[in-house]
């Protein structure tokens, strides 16, 4: 599901054709609104997936991150402190270390005003690295701490 990014397994309409991995489909919980959906079977487990679906998911985590850009900056980005004394949230990124932690609150000042400069004035792509950490954190249930239950559901 999209605001969760809790993967599901789908029993879909019979006679459906199958959809690209980019496709939006509705899950909601009025049968009507649904035209290839059947039901929700259950939750899908990373590990258990079929290989074309693992190659997919980092694409398709990508591509809902990219859509809600201004969330993730006004929710992570612009407003991410210390964890502990020795470890600030940005380090909780795939390849921030310390020092482009401090990097990034330092050209941070009072905000972000856009993900693009935030990308410039870094040197990093801050959504790619969102969406590797969320995949990590759904391929390791026990990861702590879990950027999913903080930033999510989307709410914009």
């Amino acid at each position: 599901s999209e605001q969760m990014l809790t993967p599901c397994r789908l029993r879909v309409v019979a006679g459906c054709e199958p959809c690209p991995p980019s496709k939006r489909i509705n899950i909601g919980k009025r049968a009507d609104d649904r035209e290839e959906v059947q039901h929700i079977v259950g939750l899908a487990r990373v590990d258990r997936m079929s290989s074309y679906a693992t190659m997919q998911l980092p694409h398709v985590l990508l591509d809902i991150l990219s859509q809600h850009e201004a969330y993730f900056l006004e929710s992570f980005f612009n407003v991410a402190t210390n964890i502990s004394l020795k470890m600030h949230a940005f380090e909780l990124l795939p390849k921030v270390g310390n020092k482009k932690a401090m990097q990034m609150v330092e050209a941070r000042g009072r905000g972000f005003e856009s993900i693009e400069a935030l990308n410039e004035q870094c040197n990093i792509h801050a959504i790619e690295l969102l969406s590797q950490r969320f995949l990590e954190e759904l391929r390791d249930q026990d990861l702590q701490p879990r950027l999913i239950s903080l930033l999510l559901p989307v709410k914009s």
